[in-house]
């Protein structure tokens, strides 16, 4: 995800790395645009996707009490589950159903990552056998792309839900595939996003590319 074109609204946070200036920002969102996503830890990712926290209790220190629990992007994969995340205190389903999102994101990109296995060939396969190809049982079926960046979304404005936004999004880059690399200031141009749902979603794809990296 690379910083949004001088002159977009998101850029108005960026600052001139080469003047070597004190950092302005005081939220992990604020570091993500300036410094790009690579440069967050995993905790403040994760304080991005939870967005506000509660009374005496930041988000960043919900991250934090996630990753105390989880230790990582590769245990949470493991075994968290929304029952789970949502019992963290500060937490609750909606936020935690966004973190879960980007999870099953990083599951898909690494699943894309890995070319199929070709099956070996029996015996019978070698003689040419005319027997049927024994086909695999079917998958039950999980959210679509567009539920699960939905779900990170979060909100939408009149006549656009965020499952509409996300379906726009989609239409406009051809998959979650085409998001990643994508600068942030070209999401402007979905009706629907503004700053702070583009930089929950830019947080949710490094997530994502994290534990894909992770799982190869």
């Amino acid at each position: 995800m690379t910083l949004p074109p001088k002159g977009s609204a998101a850029s108005e946070m960026s600052i001139d790395t080469a003047t070597k200036r004190e950092p302005t920002w005081r939220h992990p969102g604020g570091k993500l645009v300036e410094l790009g996503s690579h440069t967050l830890k995993q905790a403040e990712l994760l304080a991005i996707l939870i967005g506000s926290g509660v009374a005496g209790r930041p988000a960043l220190a919900i991250a934090n009490a996630i990753l105390d629990e989880y230790v990582g992007l590769h245990e949470m994969h493991r075994r968290a589950t929304i029952d789970d995340l949502a019992n963290i205190p500060g937490l609750g389903r909606r936020k935690a159903a966004r973190i879960l999102a980007a999870i099953e994101l990083g599951r898909r990109l690494r699943r894309l990552q890995t070319p199929p296995k070709a099956a070996a060939k029996t015996e019978v396969d070698l003689f040419g056998s005319l027997a049927p190809t024994p086909r695999p049982e079917p998958q039950p079926q999980g959210p679509t792309d567009a539920e699960l960046l939905a779900a990170i979304i979060g909100s939408g404005i009149r006549g656009h839900p965020p499952k509409v936004i996300a379906e726009d999004l989609l239409a406009r880059f051809g998959s979650f595939l085409g998001l990643f690399g994508q600068d942030m200031g070209d999401f402007l141009e979905i009706k629907g996003l503004n700053s702070v749902k583009i930089i929950r979603i830019a947080a949710a794809l490094e997530v994502a590319k994290r534990l894909a990296n992770a799982l190869s």
